[in-house]
């Protein structure tokens, strides 16, 4: 026997291939550097607000929250914004596009996106729209009410045929885009269609985070990422055992015209189909979750970030579920590093070793 390969050494075939497979994961994260992806859709404002609840209101049955300093409010890009800061993070360089307001929740929004050195000129301000607004009010780490301030209203055509402009003018620097809808009129239905009618001409891939009310953005895109609720409304029954995810899975996708359906469904990972007919399963890793706000954010930034680098789309939902695990770790709306990424890939080898 030799040395290092006891009983409870896995067998030198498998280290090499998990040594392997290790290298190949580090390699596709390096390359995310400077790659640049497009991102439409929904720009809103996050913010959390955190305290100490040790009473409850003489006037209401609700907790007091106590907040030492109302400048403690921690902002944070979200919806598209949310996507647009994960690639940043990771190394990429996003390119927003997208309508907000002319109001104090869009100008700190840009001031947000500015500090991560994100382009946000590209963003259309339109006249008399709200930038939509999300407070978090939280305490102990548990979050207690969110708040909304939003007036979800299509954007104007004059509107839309800026930002189709705007992307017009970057299209041609393009290596992929993504499409994140959080349903508060930036994807028209016309704008859409103009957007990714230009990206297939120029081949980039689509990447659609959907939304079943709007099943549209989904054709002919590379990859479309629904959670499991949104995928059992946009097929029309429950997906709860394997047979049902396996008719779900392909009916979506024949419907929907993608190229590869990834369906998220939180501590049970995810369910990968692709339009040849082959399903893969890609389970989590077993770790506490302590906030999933802005989860699948994460997952459609590494996803187009690792298929643009050269993985396959297997590798890319294997990257993508391991940044997700992480960034479930931290609270409120949150971004990954490459560092970060590194070590998931490297403490689930570990753990997946036998």
């Amino acid at each position: 026997m030799a040395r290092g390969e006891g009983l409870t050494s896995p067998p030198r075939p498998v280290r090499e291939v998990v040594e392997k497979t290790h290298r190949r994961f580090r390699d596709i994260i390096r390359k995310f550097r400077g790659l640049t992806i497009g991102v439409l859709g929904d720009y809103m404002l996050d913010e959390l607000l955190q305290g100490e609840a040790t009473r409850i209101s003489p006037e209401a049955p609700v907790p007091v929250v106590v907040m030492n300093d109302r400048n403690t409010a921690q902002g944070f890009p979200g919806g598209a914004g949310n996507v647009a800061a994960n690639i940043a993070a990771l190394g990429g360089r996003p390119i927003p596009f997208g309508a907000i307001g002319k109001d104090d929740s869009g100008k700190r929004l840009q001031e947000l996106l500015k500090r991560r050195r994100i382009l946000h000129t590209t963003l259309v301000q339109e006249p008399g729209r709200i930038t939509p607004h999300k407070m978090r009010i939280a305490a102990h780490q548990h979050q207690l009410l969110r708040l909304d301030v939003e007036r979800p209203e299509n954007i104007s055509s004059r509107t839309a045929a800026a930002v189709a402009g705007s992307f017009a003018r970057w299209v041609g620097k393009l290596r992929a885009l993504i499409i994140s809808d959080y349903r508060k009129g930036t994807l028209t239905t016309e704008l859409s269609n103009q957007i990714k009618a230009l990206a297939r001409q120029r081949r980039l891939p689509i990447f659609v985070d959907p939304k079943p009310e709007h099943p549209e953005l989904c054709r002919h895109a590379k990859m479309v990422t629904p959670n499991l609720r949104e995928a059992e409304l946009m097929a029309g029954f429950p997906l709860r055992d394997k047979r049902q995810m396996e008719m779900g899975g392909r009916h979506l996708l024949a419907t929907l015209q993608c190229s590869y359906l990834l369906i998220t469904r939180g501590a049970e990972g995810m369910t990968l189909f692709d339009a040849e007919g082959t399903t893969r399963e890609i389970p989590s890793v077993p770790r506490p979750v302590y906030d999933v706000t802005g989860a699948g954010d994460t997952v459609l930034a590494v996803l187009a970030l690792a298929y643009t680098a050269g993985a396959t789309m297997q590798e890319a939902a294997q990257l993508a579920n391991l940044a997700a695990g992480r960034v479930v770790l931290k609270f409120g709306t949150a971004e990954i590093s490459p560092r970060e990424l590194l070590e998931a890939v490297t403490a689930n080898f570990k753990y997946s070793t036998p």
